[in-house]
Protein backbone atom coordinates (compact mmCIF):
# COMPACT_ATOMS: atom_id res chain seq x y z
CA UNK A 1 0.00 0.00 0.00
CA UNK A 2 1.55 3.49 -1.00
CA UNK A 3 0.92 5.46 2.33
CA UNK A 4 2.65 2.70 4.34
CA UNK A 5 5.23 2.57 1.81
CA UNK A 6 6.33 5.61 1.47
CA UNK A 7 5.00 7.07 4.59
CA UNK A 8 6.51 4.70 6.99
CA UNK A 9 9.44 4.42 4.91
CA UNK A 10 9.39 0.50 4.75
CA UNK A 11 10.18 0.41 0.94
CA UNK A 12 13.64 -1.40 0.58
CA UNK A 13 15.81 1.31 -1.31
CA UNK A 14 16.77 -0.23 -4.32
CA UNK A 15 20.84 -1.37 -4.82
CA UNK A 16 23.23 1.06 -6.57
CA UNK A 17 23.66 -2.07 -9.42
CA UNK A 18 20.87 -4.01 -9.95
CA UNK A 19 20.85 -6.53 -12.53
CA UNK A 20 17.23 -6.89 -13.30
CA UNK A 21 16.49 -9.83 -15.55
CA UNK A 22 14.66 -9.20 -18.50
CA UNK A 23 11.11 -10.36 -18.22
CA UNK A 24 10.08 -13.93 -20.34
CA UNK A 25 8.60 -13.08 -23.55
CA UNK A 26 5.12 -14.90 -23.89
CA UNK A 27 2.94 -14.82 -26.80
CA UNK A 28 -0.89 -14.21 -25.28
CA UNK A 29 -2.72 -15.97 -28.20
CA UNK A 30 -5.52 -12.94 -26.95
CA UNK A 31 -3.27 -10.31 -27.94
CA UNK A 32 -1.79 -11.85 -30.55
CA UNK A 33 -5.54 -11.81 -32.40
CA UNK A 34 -6.43 -8.41 -31.46
CA UNK A 35 -3.37 -6.90 -33.05
CA UNK A 36 -4.07 -9.07 -35.69
CA UNK A 37 -7.24 -7.58 -36.21
CA UNK A 38 -9.66 -9.81 -34.83
CA UNK A 39 -12.24 -7.44 -32.86
CA UNK A 40 -13.81 -10.08 -30.74
CA UNK A 41 -10.04 -10.38 -29.26
CA UNK A 42 -9.59 -6.45 -29.26
CA UNK A 43 -12.87 -6.07 -27.24
CA UNK A 44 -11.24 -8.60 -24.61
CA UNK A 45 -8.05 -6.53 -24.44
CA UNK A 46 -10.31 -3.62 -23.81
CA UNK A 47 -11.90 -5.45 -20.73
CA UNK A 48 -8.74 -7.02 -19.38
CA UNK A 49 -6.83 -4.17 -19.32
CA UNK A 50 -9.48 -0.87 -19.55
CA UNK A 51 -9.36 -0.84 -15.74
CA UNK A 52 -5.56 0.12 -15.26
CA UNK A 53 -5.66 2.23 -18.69
CA UNK A 54 -8.53 4.20 -17.44
CA UNK A 55 -6.75 4.48 -13.94
CA UNK A 56 -3.59 6.23 -15.07
CA UNK A 57 -5.62 9.01 -16.94
CA UNK A 58 -8.09 9.19 -14.05
CA UNK A 59 -5.02 10.06 -12.19
CA UNK A 60 -3.79 12.73 -14.21
CA UNK A 61 -7.53 14.27 -16.10
CA UNK A 62 -10.18 13.59 -13.29
CA UNK A 63 -13.42 11.57 -14.10
CA UNK A 64 -14.82 12.05 -17.48
CA UNK A 65 -11.77 13.61 -19.16
CA UNK A 66 -10.18 10.53 -18.31
CA UNK A 67 -12.68 8.03 -19.76
CA UNK A 68 -12.79 9.86 -22.47
CA UNK A 69 -8.99 9.35 -23.15
CA UNK A 70 -9.04 6.04 -21.65
CA UNK A 71 -11.43 5.14 -25.31
CA UNK A 72 -8.65 7.18 -27.23
CA UNK A 73 -5.78 5.27 -26.11
CA UNK A 74 -7.79 1.77 -27.35
CA UNK A 75 -8.46 3.59 -30.58
CA UNK A 76 -4.86 5.15 -31.07
CA UNK A 77 -3.87 0.94 -30.19
CA UNK A 78 -5.98 -0.32 -32.62
CA UNK A 79 -5.13 2.50 -35.47
CA UNK A 80 -1.24 1.33 -34.48
CA UNK A 81 -1.94 -2.51 -33.99
CA UNK A 82 0.76 -3.38 -36.33
CA UNK A 83 3.57 -1.94 -34.56
CA UNK A 84 3.04 -3.50 -31.10
CA UNK A 85 5.63 -6.49 -30.55
CA UNK A 86 3.43 -9.20 -29.49
CA UNK A 87 6.45 -10.94 -27.81
CA UNK A 88 6.16 -8.07 -25.02
CA UNK A 89 3.45 -7.06 -22.50
CA UNK A 90 0.78 -5.29 -24.08
CA UNK A 91 0.18 -2.98 -20.71
CA UNK A 92 3.13 -0.71 -20.64
CA UNK A 93 2.46 -0.35 -24.18
CA UNK A 94 -1.10 1.07 -23.84
CA UNK A 95 -0.27 3.05 -20.73
CA UNK A 96 2.44 4.76 -23.01
CA UNK A 97 0.13 6.07 -25.07
CA UNK A 98 -2.52 6.77 -22.71
CA UNK A 99 -0.15 8.44 -20.92
CA UNK A 100 0.96 10.56 -24.37
CA UNK A 101 -2.55 11.55 -24.34
CA UNK A 102 -2.53 13.16 -21.39
CA UNK A 103 0.56 15.22 -20.97
CA UNK A 104 -0.98 16.23 -24.15
CA UNK A 105 -4.11 17.33 -22.99
CA UNK A 106 -2.83 18.94 -20.18
CA UNK A 107 0.27 20.88 -21.87
CA UNK A 108 -1.92 21.78 -24.42
CA UNK A 109 -4.16 23.95 -21.24
CA UNK A 110 -0.82 25.10 -20.30
CA UNK A 111 -1.17 23.27 -17.13
CA UNK A 112 1.91 20.88 -15.45
CA UNK A 113 1.23 17.36 -15.42
CA UNK A 114 0.05 16.14 -12.11
CA UNK A 115 -0.57 12.36 -10.79
CA UNK A 116 -3.18 11.61 -8.22
CA UNK A 117 -3.87 8.79 -6.05
CA UNK A 118 -7.74 7.65 -5.09
CA UNK A 119 -9.24 4.41 -3.88
CA UNK A 120 -7.70 2.27 -5.64
CA UNK A 121 -4.67 2.48 -3.03
CA UNK A 122 -6.87 2.17 -0.03
CA UNK A 123 -8.61 -1.13 -0.68
CA UNK A 124 -6.47 -3.45 1.89
CA UNK A 125 -8.57 -1.34 4.66
CA UNK A 126 -11.43 -2.85 4.77
CA UNK A 127 -14.95 -0.84 5.01
CA UNK A 128 -14.65 0.28 9.10
CA UNK A 129 -15.76 4.23 8.26
CA UNK A 130 -12.70 5.49 10.72
CA UNK A 131 -10.17 3.33 9.02
CA UNK A 132 -11.21 4.58 5.67
CA UNK A 133 -11.26 8.35 6.75
CA UNK A 134 -7.82 8.41 7.72
CA UNK A 135 -6.76 6.40 4.79
CA UNK A 136 -8.30 8.84 2.71
CA UNK A 137 -6.41 11.75 4.82
CA UNK A 138 -3.37 9.85 3.83
CA UNK A 139 -3.86 9.87 0.65
CA UNK A 140 -4.52 13.22 0.20
CA UNK A 141 -0.93 14.24 2.56
CA UNK A 142 0.91 12.12 -0.33
CA UNK A 143 -1.36 13.49 -3.41
CA UNK A 144 -0.21 16.38 -1.95
CA UNK A 145 3.46 15.38 -1.99
CA UNK A 146 3.72 14.06 -4.86
CA UNK A 147 2.36 17.12 -6.43
CA UNK A 148 6.05 18.78 -5.48
CA UNK A 149 8.04 16.37 -6.90
CA UNK A 150 9.70 16.03 -10.37
CA UNK A 151 7.70 14.94 -13.47
CA UNK A 152 9.63 11.25 -13.54
CA UNK A 153 10.11 10.73 -10.00
CA UNK A 154 6.40 11.59 -9.67
CA UNK A 155 5.19 9.26 -12.92
CA UNK A 156 7.34 6.16 -12.03
CA UNK A 157 5.91 6.25 -7.98
CA UNK A 158 2.36 6.47 -8.90
CA UNK A 159 2.82 3.47 -11.64
CA UNK A 160 4.94 1.72 -9.12
CA UNK A 161 3.13 1.53 -6.14
CA UNK A 162 0.02 1.92 -7.29
CA UNK A 163 -0.16 0.05 -10.74
CA UNK A 164 1.96 -2.44 -8.92
CA UNK A 165 4.25 -2.33 -12.46
CA UNK A 166 7.94 -3.97 -12.76
CA UNK A 167 11.00 -1.75 -13.30
CA UNK A 168 11.13 -2.82 -16.74
CA UNK A 169 7.55 -2.13 -17.41
CA UNK A 170 8.11 1.13 -15.59
CA UNK A 171 10.69 1.63 -18.54
CA UNK A 172 9.27 0.84 -21.30
CA UNK A 173 6.25 2.91 -20.24
CA UNK A 174 7.79 5.99 -19.54
CA UNK A 175 10.63 4.97 -22.25
CA UNK A 176 13.67 5.41 -20.02
CA UNK A 177 16.21 3.02 -18.98
CA UNK A 178 16.03 0.81 -16.00
CA UNK A 179 18.63 2.29 -14.06
CA UNK A 180 16.91 5.93 -14.59
CA UNK A 181 13.49 4.33 -12.94
CA UNK A 182 15.42 3.11 -9.98
CA UNK A 183 17.20 5.96 -9.91
CA UNK A 184 13.52 8.16 -9.66
CA UNK A 185 12.43 5.63 -7.07
CA UNK A 186 14.77 6.15 -4.86
CA UNK A 187 14.87 10.00 -5.25
CA UNK A 188 11.35 10.05 -5.30
CA UNK A 189 11.02 8.18 -2.23
CA UNK A 190 13.33 9.90 -0.12
CA UNK A 191 11.96 13.46 -1.07
CA UNK A 192 8.60 12.65 -0.52
CA UNK A 193 9.56 11.36 3.03
CA UNK A 194 11.44 14.45 3.90
CA UNK A 195 8.36 16.41 2.60
CA UNK A 196 5.81 14.57 4.49
CA UNK A 197 7.76 14.28 7.94
CA UNK A 198 8.24 18.50 7.07
CA UNK A 199 4.64 18.62 6.72
CA UNK A 200 3.49 16.47 9.99
CA UNK A 201 6.73 18.26 12.11
CA UNK A 202 4.46 21.77 11.24
CA UNK A 203 1.19 20.23 11.52
CA UNK A 204 1.73 18.64 15.06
Amino acid sequence: MITNALMLGTVEQAPARLVVAPEPSVVDPVVSSAMAGDPVAFRAVVQRYGQAVYGLCRRYLGEAEGEDVAQETFLRAFLNKEKFDTSRPILPWLLTIARRLCLNRLRSRGHAPTVCLDEVSIGETGKDPECLASSRQSLDIVSQGLSLLPEGQREVLSMYHVEGMSYQQCAQALEVPIGTIMTWLHRGRARLRALLEAKDKVTS
